[in-house]
């Protein structure tokens, strides 16, 4: 029994099938399920499997129009794709339902592979910034350790001043009531504070010394009970401290734990730069390979799937915004904003998918078990587990074994590309190669 199928396009990438099973097929669909559960019903007045059809169906109607309906479905909509050999991707969406015990009729929205027009991948011109690391970069983590290991010392017999630490006993008040307390506080007087001038006002302040500091709270204070209004803080001073940094010698490097000489601290930092640099560099090309490819390229991407891929963006913004401390009702209410924000990025990352792929077909680029296992260690490696665990993970389903494979496949096609490409630097432009 051959359906009958209509088809209207959308786009170049979506079109509507309208599908009209043969009633035949619909009423068979109904017996056999009939037939099927009658073998096992349980009918008061009758043994299992001898109540009549008309019985069953007087008593499974309902569950029959679910299966039947699902099952239907799924088979004449896909029987209906190979009929009129259409490449269809992702899910269709059903509409328009016309269903009962002899006929079935709905139309599917399905989304097909765009066909891509891509000339000249091969040999981008690209510019990849120089790998170099600044004095200042050196000079600042140095300083960073400096830091992490000074010592601080009780001064005495003179007043506190800018980068001392105070170690102090308040007590805060807000419109006349007492609203915090605290012993023992450490406070550093800076040149700035996130409440503005507040540490400024403790200058010659002495040890014992009794200080009133007045401020008023910023309009986006995380209390919004406190946003705007104006705060005392009465502040004891139990002791004034100054930091003191240590050298910049073998001592300070041994002390880290892990070298012997500042030279070797130094090798090592500056070592580390290189390595981080190297991976932003690379990235940072990547992303200009990508963007030329989506310059080279003309075609039209199924709305269904940047949709798709939006919401699977936003989905992983608000989580991030909940782990990182947000109410969940704040974060999902950023979901408008985000989506704003975010949809040229879905758009952009859907149409590279399809980019990489139409180039990985044409250059035959493939992911095979040699690759996976070295996917599983790499992994691994950045998840601290073992590569058994990591490759039983994605053995479990196939779904993410596949997705898998995908992610290689996209990752040697750049590699490819890359390999391909004309790429020099950008002129050096001062620091330490």
């Amino acid at each position: 029994m051959k359906l009958k199928v209509d088809i209207k396009e959308i786009s170049s990438c979506e079109k509507i099938l309208t599908i009209d099973v043969p009633s035949e097929m619909v009423t068979e669909e109904f017996s056999a399920f009939y037939q099927e559960v009658g073998k096992r019903a349980k009918i008061p007045g009758f043994r299992p499997g001898h109540a009549p059809k008309q019985v069953v169906a007087l008593h499974f109607r309902d569950q029959a129009r679910q299966e039947v309906w699902k099952q239907l479905v799924s088979r004449t909509l896909q029987d209906a794709v190979r009929q009129k050999e259409i490449p269809m991707i992702g899910y269709p969406h059903v509409e328009n339902v016309e269903f009962d015990e002899t006929r079935l009729k709905f139309k599917a929205r399905v989304e097909t592979r765009p066909k891509i027009k891509i000339d000249k991948y091969a040999g981008l011109a690209l510019k990849r910034d120089p790998l170099q690391v600044s004095e200042a970069e050196m000079t600042d983590a140095l300083r960073r350790i400096q830091e992490s290991h000074a010592k601080f010392q009780a001064v005495e017999n003179r007043e506190a001043q800018l980068g001392d630490f105070l170690v102090c006993d308040y007590r805060l008040e807000v419109d006349g009531r007492e609203l915090e307390k605290r012993e023992g506080e450490w406070i550093e007087i800076q040149e700035k504070d996130y409440l503005e001038g507040f540490s400024r006002q403790l200058i010659g302040a002495k040890t014992g010394e009794a200080k009133e500091v007045v401020i008023i709270f910023p309009p986006d204070y995380a209390r919004k009970e406190l946003a705007s209004k104006e705060g005392h803080f009465f502040i004891t001073v139990r002791e004034i401290k100054e930091k003191k940094l240590p050298s910049l010698d073998d001592e300070l490097a041994k002390e880290t734990g892990e070298y012997e000489t500042l030279e070797g601290l130094k090798k090592a930092i500056h070592n580390d730069f290189e390595n981080h640099k190297r991976l932003e560099i690379e990235r940072k090309l990547e992303h200009l390979l990508l963007d030329e490819l989506v310059k080279k390229s003309k075609f039209e991407i199924p709305s269904g799937m940047v949709e798709r891929r939006l919401n699977a963006l936003i989905e992983d913004q608000i989580r991030g915004l909940i782990s990182r401390g947000a109410k969940e009702e704040e974060a999902k209410a950023q979901e408008g904003e985000l989506r704003k924000n975010m949809a040229s990025h879905a758009e952009k990352q859907v149409r590279i998918s399809f980019l990489l792929d139409e180039i990985a077909n044409r250059e035959h680029i493939e992911a095979n078990e040699a690759d996976l296992a070295k996917k599983y260690d790499e992994m691994a490696q950045q998840a601290r587990r073992s590569a058994e665990e990591v490759k039983a993970y994605y053995s479990k389903e196939e779904e993410r074994r596949q997705s898998l494979l995908q992610q290689i496949v996209s990752e040697k096609t750049i590699q490819w590309l890359k390999d391909k490409a004309t790429i020099t630097e950008h002129e050096n432009k001062g620091g330490k190669r």
